[in-house]
């Protein structure tokens, strides 16, 4: 007897149904499994036939069903790729400032859309800088007169760029005190921002 837990017996059943076109129940799959935690014990000359014996058509709402899988603990759940993060404002506009726009419109818009940071975009479409909340403040109470000043004076290091594809990790770890934000192509070619708050929604 070979022992083969469920994980691993269901696992390889949506394996042989993926893989091989043969659409078996968990039974047949966790034969296979089983075969194969074995497969040292058998010489290059042994023949081994496995019978599969039940039909996938019981498991579609279970064992291929990924929701059902993974609310058991048989399929890891799937880390957000940075495309998928932007999903809640992905048909929005991207609010950004022009390096040669005033400091005070630069404010307007960020109490106006409700945001803490946007990027800097000149007429060309190339980011140019970055625009926060909090370093922004501290600039203005120290220095008033920035308000009539241009943003380019005023504007931070520009957001790091990344593609839709960059996986979870790569977006936290791009986001920290200096960048409070990242920016993301689409496959339009279209950017997009990710913030902490972008993150928060998708993990919790």
């Amino acid at each position: 007897f070979e022992k083969v837990t469920d994980k691993d017996g269901m696992l390889m059943t949506r394996r042989l149904a993926r893989e091989e076109g043969i659409f078996v129940g968990n039974s047949a799959g966790s034969a296979v499994a089983g075969l194969l935690q074995m497969k040292d014990r058998f010489s290059k000359d042994d023949v081994v036939v496995v019978i599969f014996h039940d039909h996938g058509s019981r498991y579609v709402g279970k064992i291929f069903n990924d929701d059902w899988m993974r609310e058991r603990g048989f399929l890891e759940k799937e880390k957000p790729l940075a495309i998928d993060l932007i999903k809640p404002h992905k048909t929005l506009k991207l609010v950004s400032v022009r390096p040669t726009d005033k400091v005070m419109e630069a404010i307007e818009k960020l109490t106006k859309f409700n945001i803490s940071q946007m990027p800097v975009i000149d007429e060309n479409g190339n980011v140019k800088g970055a625009i926060n909340d909090s370093a922004l403040y501290a600039k203005i109470i120290k220095h008033p007169e920035l308000k009539d000043a241009p943003v380019s004076e005023v504007m931070e290091e520009p957001f790091p760029v990344i593609s839709g594809n960059a996986d979870m990790s790569e977006v936290t770890t791009q986001i920290n005190q200096q960048n409070k934000a990242v920016l993301v192509t689409d496959e339009k070619g279209e950017l997009h921002i990710i913030t902490m708050h972008d993150i928060i929604n998708a993990v919790c």
